[in-house]
């Protein structure tokens, strides 16, 4: 391992020297056209250089790019239906980044300083999934998708349920914000995967380490932010349809979203967005998984009314899924559950089938947001309260014909955020806002106990602010939170109702820095502390986790976590040739909550496994690399590295359950075949995934079998887009596990049992449209 680390540094070495020079016309310029209320990415616009005698249109993510560009003075006009002509004049000098923001009022000719875009973001470690990568990987998970940022795994049950693990961490640990808002779906532990339909998402960030102080308490492993575009306000109708085939599991996904912009009421718009999808049994190499369907049925509707300095916006999405939970998975006693581990093959024969049966799960999540937002003289001020409902019915194999679900758990949680962007004082410019929420958790009588009643008020203030200097970029921020819980535990052979209260307080902090001196070469160094009051799963669980087929063990005397962390991270970039980047991490937790194997036991819904949730101090250091390359301007090479060292410090040993280290690379070249048919593309990608051999010395004592062996993935794709009457259609085929390699992942809970899925060919068409000439009458 370390010669192979070794040689990657010398070879990116190597690069670095080899493209170092750069000629003074052979400046790039990335622009981004932003919305100046919300700063949502704006489609479509034209820009035209007034010098360059040059138009450029800009993608769906709001992304044109200006290449080879000489030094000296520009005059840049933007068109968008809707929008009024905006004028700006630019002075450059070397590669870097632009954003422009267009409003429903005029601008006058103004210069604008060439900076990065990304000045008022967290100064952190980040991975980027844009628009372009999710509808080129349409139909799979949210989990799924994140796989393909550094740094990032998935810890799944099977091929159906699949959540994102970053340098880790995963579940509690990681908070995910869907359209600005704290999904409230992992607090009945960390089998669930989020429930978010990943087709709402305009672009994907995950924000890798300890971020608390802005998205809260729990953010000690990360966050990922799922972001939609802005509300079309621009006159006419708009939208997209778009359509999946995998062979696999057969499984279909269609989607489809319709937008429009008001003539009459200025700054008015609504849209609306759906997706259907069921998959049948999916295959491994030679068998089928028994029991392993999928069924989606999601929409969503959102209505925005912006003007220049007042904006409000309403959202509601409703996620419904019906997942088959694999047959073999549920065991009647030792004997089978041994026999089960042991064999190479399933024991549940199966063939095709769309039908889910006992064990099964159905999930619902409704989530409503109201926003408002409005300029004031201290600056940007915005009021956000969000409603959601979580409902999840758990289906276990019982004796006789029943209708019925063993567990169903409802989750209700309130939110509230005020948040202030001031303006900037003496050079300093930061947020101040505070948080509120409300949370029941209630089951229905007469239901297997897994997670008991509970009420969970909490309350949060934070500020965050920045300084800027030249070349440098100093951050600091600052939190405080505080969580109530008020538990009603049924206890005893005759459950009797037992009333507990529990009081959390702690505060958290960061401070960044950001130097960059050269404009394509910048670093980072972030120190930053979090913590974690233990939720009631980990708690009061005591019972079968229906989805991951084990028996979960809380305790009560569970502490909060607290971690202290420090990123060090260097970037590089020479556009259209080389791209760097480097991230080395340290996180230290104190009462690190996890899940530790203990003996199986035998109940009268099956035999299972059984783990408890204890504490330890725990250690993680880790370094995620990566290195994109362009050879000549069509082909592009990639090469990302991820390892990771987790240690329990109590015990002078490793954790269980952390990710292997795994390296990965991919070839892809592109090409243009006239006017109609462009942006052609083949590509091939490949990961390998070490045997994870850092686990405690007493592994065999606490679980069994080891960790499975090392394995090679390879996927192949390919896409074209072809124009008709001004219009693209994107097809494109995708083929997964291209060598129908039989493999295990030592995070997926259903390693004891079954292989991962065997080859997979996806078929995907995209249609969006856009029409000015039909114009609402309101």
């Amino acid at each position: 391992m370390n010669r192979v680390l070794i040689a990657m540094i010398l070879w990116l070495m190597v690069l670095v020297q080899h493209v170092y020079a750069q000629d003074t016309c052979n400046i790039n310029i990335k622009c981004r056209v932003v919305e100046t209320h919300s700063g949502q990415s704006l489609f479509p616009v034209s820009a035209y250089i007034d010098e360059m005698k040059r138009e450029f249109e800009v993608d769906e993510d709001g992304r044109f790019e200006i290449d080879n560009a000489c030094s000296g003075t520009y005059h840049i006009h933007f068109h968008a239906a809707g929008y009024e002509h905006l004028v700006k004049e630019i002075k450059i000098s070397a590669n870097a980044s632009l954003k422009f923001s267009l409003s429903h009022i005029d601008k006058e000719l103004a210069e604008v300083v060439v900076s990065d875009d990304r000045a008022k973001t967290i100064i952190q470690s980040k991975g980027n999934i844009n628009r372009l990568d999710i509808v080129s990987n349409s139909g799979k998970t949210l989990g799924d998708m994140l796989q393909n940022v550094n740094g990032v795994s998935v810890l799944s049950n099977g091929a159906t349920i699949a959540k994102p693990v970053i340098h880790g961490l995963h579940s509690n640990r990681i908070i995910i914000l869907n359209n600005g808002i704290r999904q409230e779906d992992q607090q009945w532990g960390g089998e669930h995967a989020p429930n978010i339909d990943p087709f709402l998402a305009n672009n994907i960030t995950v924000l890798k380490g300890a971020s608390g102080v802005r998205y809260g308490t729990d953010a000690i492993g990360g966050v990922v932010l799922v972001e939609p575009s802005a509300v079309r306000t621009m006159i006419g109708w708009g939208g997209e349809v778009n359509l999946a085939g995998f062979s696999n599991n057969r499984m279909g996904v269609a989607s489809a979203t319709v937008e429009h912009g008001f003539k009459y009421i200025k700054g008015l718009g609504i849209r609306l967005q759906g997706t259907l999808k069921q998959g049948g049994n999916y295959h491994i190499p030679d068998y089928w998984a028994a029991n392993t369907g999928t069924e989606e049925q999601n929409y969503s509707a959102t209505m925005a009314y912006k003007r220049a300095h007042f904006g409000v916006e309403a959202f509601y999405s409703h996620f419904n899924t019906k997942l088959g939970i694999y047959r073999g998975s549920h065991t009647g006693n030792q004997a089978d559950l041994m026999a089960a581990i042991n064999s190479d093959t399933p024991l549940v024969n199966a063939g095709f089938s769309y039908q889910i049966d006992r064990p099964m799960q159905h999930v619902v999540h409704d989530l409503a947001k109201l926003k408002m937002n409005t300029d004031t003289r201290a600056g940007a001020l915005s009021l956000v309260y969000a409603y959601q409902h979580n409902y999840r019915q758990e289906y276990d194999i019982i004796r006789g014909n029943s209708d019925k679900a063993q567990l169903n758990l409802t989750l209700n949680t309130q939110s509230l955020n005020l948040n202030l962007e001031h303006k900037p004082v003496a050079g300093i410019s930061g947020q101040v806002g505070i948080d509120g929420t409300y949370q029941e958790n209630y089951m229905r009588d007469g239901d297997r106990v897994f997670i008991p009643n509970y009420r969970s008020p909490g309350f949060a203030a934070y500020i965050i602010e920045r300084y800027r200097l030249n070349k440098v970029t100093l951050e600091a921020g600052a939190r405080y939170d505080y969580r109530h819980y008020e538990v009603f535990n049924p206890e005893g052979n005759n459950q009797t109702i037992v009333r507990y209260l529990f009081d959390y307080s702690n505060a958290s902090g960061t401070i960044g820095l950001r130097y960059k001196p050269k404009p394509n070469w910048e670093w980072s160094v972030t120190l930053a502390n979090a913590w974690r009051a233990p939720q009631a799963s980990e708690l009061f669980s005591s019972g079968l986790h229906h989805g991951a087929a084990r028996i979960e063990l809380g305790d009560k005397k569970l502490k909060p976590e607290k971690a202290y962390s420090l990123n060090i991270e260097t970037g590089y970039n020479v556009p259209d040739k080389l791209h760097l980047e480097l991230s080395l991490y340290s996180q230290y937790i104190n009462d690190f909550i996890y899940l530790k194997p203990d003996a199986d036991i035998l109940t009268i819904r099956g035999y299972f496994k059984s783990f408890r949730y204890t504490q330890t101090n725990a250690w993680l250091n880790g370094i995620d690399a990566s290195v994109r390359y362009y050879p000549v301007k069509s082909l592009e090479t990639h090469l990302k590295a991820s390892i990771l060292f987790a240690r329990d410090v109590q015990q002078k040993d490793w954790l269980i359950l952390m990710p292997a280290d795994r390296i990965s690379g991919g070839i892809k070249y592109s090409f243009n075949l006239g006017k109609t048919i462009k942006d052609v593309y083949v590509g091939a990608d490949g990961r390998y995934v070490f045997r994870q051999w850092r686990i405690p010395a007493n592994f065999d004592q606490i679980d069994y079998p080891h960790p499975p062996a090392d394995y090679f993935v390879m996927d192949a794709e390919a896409g074209v887009t072809i124009m008709r009457s001004g219009h693209p259609i994107y097809f494109s085929i995708t083929v997964m596990n291209a060598l129908n390699q039989q493999y295990r992942d030592y995070l997926d809970a259903f390693r004891y049992f079954i292989n991962q899925p065997g080859t997979n060919v996806v078929l995907r068409l995209r249609v969006p449209f856009n029409f000015y000439g039909l114009i609402s009458k309101n």
